[in-house]
């Protein structure tokens, strides 16, 4: 681009200037040297094979709590509350669940409590693994309600536990958020989601071309799966659907494109097959 380009871009706009010996700026996320270095680092690299998928997770939500406002959060559910009266009984009702084995294990195979059952027993992995005190606060109680049917709606959605899978399932809640609720509180229950569809997108673009038509895909099918439910999907009280198969679930949700188990596997496994570490002695 040469400078006479450049001037047309620029608009004849110089930058502003300041005394400050170090950067400074109106954006608090620009300020915050956490934020850019999670930002940076979540957009650029690749996924790997030597970490999990969510291991910058606890990074990413120390960089956003950084410069977050607990009072403006607050501020915004008492809002919400006032306006929105379904949301208000829901918050109101507080109800948490309770996913221990000794409560699950009667469920017959084939149910949805029984697939929760085998996670819990089978997996190793803890269903229930955050913000398991009582909430203090309504944004406390969203958080571990948020935790809590995590997994289950993996398995409603049949949206999968590779990247592709969490970015189609945030793309399905963020869709419920501001469709729901007010602007402003559906950006704040969306700040750190959006950072992760928004590098999924970059290093889908960067690393793994491939995959880049099905990432496209599956945002369409995450929007269109929200638009469907009869509720939003942070809603459902899953115990009322222990008894139930997931197709039964499904049809009483509206979910009517579930992508078939594996259907996504050849992406995940092109992220690992281009995230490998080079052979000794390769470039």
């Amino acid at each position: 681009m040469n400078s006479e380009e450049s001037a047309y871009l620029k608009g004849g706009i110089q930058p502003l200037t300041t005394r400050s010996s170090v950067l400074v700026s109106s954006s608090k996320y620009l300020n915050s040297a956490a934020l850019r270095h999670v930002v940076a680092q979540e957009m650029l690299r690749k996924v790997g094979n030597d970490l999990p998928p969510a291991y910058f997770i606890p990074e990413m939500g120390a960089a956003f709590a950084e410069v977050s406002d607990t009072a403006k959060t607050l501020a915004l559910f008492q809002q919400e509350r006032a306006s929105n009266p379904v949301f208000a009984r829901w918050l109101d009702a507080g109800f948490v669940s309770d996913f221990s084995a000794e409560r699950l294990r009667a469920h017959q195979p084939g149910t949805l409590g029984e697939r929760v059952y085998r996670f819990v027993v089978d997996s190793g992995l803890d269903i229930d693994f955050m913000f398991k005190g009582a909430p203090e606060n309504d944004h406390q109680y969203w958080l571990k309600r948020f935790i809590q049917s995590h997994d289950i709606q993996h398995m409603i959605t049949g949206f999968d536990v590779s990247p592709l899978g969490e970015y189609a399932l945030i793309m399905l809640n963020s869709t419920n958020y501001y469709d729901h609720f007010s602007p402003h509180l559906a950006a704040e229950l969306s700040m750190q989601t959006t950072l992760q569809v928004a590098s999924g997108w970059m290093r889908a673009t960067l690393h793994y071309p491939a995959t880049l038509g099905l990432f496209w895909e599956a945002m369409d099918l995450a929007r269109r799966m929200a638009r469907a439910l009869p509720r939003p999907l942070f809603y459902e009280r899953w115990e009322d659907y222990w008894d139930l198969s997931i197709p039964e679930i499904r049809q009483q949700l509206g979910i009517t494109e579930a992508p078939a188990e594996g259907a996504w596997d050849w992406a995940w496994q092109v992220m690992r097959d281009e995230g490998a570490a080079p052979a000794d002695g390769a470039g």
